[in-house]
């Protein structure tokens, strides 16, 4: 969403807008599913499908296809109509949470021409995510932590910002990324060994670069790890929309209990608080919140629908705004 009422979603092999924050409508199909959007204005944004990238600069009336680097693109994050990065490549990616991720051999890409070229970036091994406020300095995250990115002159170079608090060695880990300011950053740290219904996830928030708050675990799992860091919403790793440098909104993924419990953070993450739940949503694709009151949640019901679902009262109370069967995609 750009704003309380504009904004934009993908899923069901299309992209669907809303001009009223309460209606959706279709804006463009493809045989390709959609795996994220990314828009920084009214008019100027991009969809990332699997085998491609389109851009639009007329608010969704008219996409285009623009240039790849060699290997596809997984995910990008625009600060203007021109710069942006991405992640591109990389072996078996897995759709999480609003991001493409690979497993490892990915290469980290920069555009200055609004997507129509790409060239590769220096910077850590195997990245999953990236996330840029301004020009000179940004994040990536990988799966051993998240790393300052510094854009100078004669390149790039990067240092290990928040390593992982419960890395193992063999099993496929993932690190989610989202900036709300050039040196505030919320993270979300996932995967690793799960049982018994719970599976990994630490949330991690800094508003200066360099302090970070653990804000929240999977309790079961992480316990042992972090003894004293408050229980996040359900026992998988959840969804969450950045509102600001010091206000996260997280959605949980309850397969157990087939509900969406939503949890908002605030000062930084030294806050807690849960609110209320989305009913029938056994598992979320992402989440996009305004404010700590206004927000929408793309999920999928018990039936296989996707669902946009929406609340103005911080979580509280839910209405369903789009439902759109599996065997309608395209």
């Amino acid at each position: 969403m750009v704003g309380p009422r504009l904004g934009w979603a993908v899923g069901a092999h299309a992209i669907f807008t809303t001009a009223d924050g309460a209606h959706w409508t279709k804006q463009y199909a493809s045989t390709e599913e959609f795996v994220g959007v990314d828009f920084i204005s009214a008019t100027t944004g991009w969809a990332v499908a699997t085998r491609s990238l389109l851009g639009t600069t007329d608010a969704g009336r008219s996409w285009h296809q623009l240039g790849e680097p060699p290997a596809p693109i997984r995910s990008v994050h625009f600060i203007s109509a021109t710069s942006g990065w991405g992640i591109a490549g990389g072996t078996d990616p897995q759709q999480i949470h609003g991001w493409l991720v690979p497993h490892d051999s990915a290469t980290l890409v920069i555009t200055n021409d609004g997507g129509a070229t790409w060239r590769s970036l220096g910077g850590p091994s195997n990245p999953q995510t990236v996330c840029f406020s301004e020009a000179g300095q940004g994040w990536v995250g990988a799966a051993e932590g998240v790393y300052l990115l510094r854009m100078t002159d004669q390149g790039s170079n990067w240092s290990l910002a928040l390593p992982r608090p419960d890395q193992q060695q063999g099993v496929p880990q993932v690190t989610l990324i989202e900036c709300a300011a050039p040196h505030a950053l919320w993270v979300l740290f996932l995967g690793g060994q799960s049982a018994m219904s719970h599976s990994p996830y630490v949330a991690y928030a800094t508003v200066d670069g360099t302090s970070w708050k653990a804000v929240m675990k999977e309790d079961m799992s992480e316990q042992q790890i972090l003894p004293g860091v408050p229980a996040g919403p359900d026992t998988y790793p959840p969804s969450f929309s950045v509102v600001d440098p010091t206000d996260a909104v997280f959605i949980g993924d309850g397969p157990a209990t087939n509900v969406a419990q939503c949890v908002i953070a605030s000062n930084g993450g030294a806050t807690i608080r849960r609110t209320g739940r989305i009913d029938n949503a056994p598992e979320t694709f992402a989440a996009a919140f305004t404010s700590v009151t206004a927000g929408w949640v793309l999920t999928r019901n018990a039936g296989g629908d996707y669902v946009i679902a929406a609340t103005a009262d911080g979580g509280y109370h839910w209405s369903q705004q789009l439902a759109i069967p599996p065997t309608s995609a395209g």
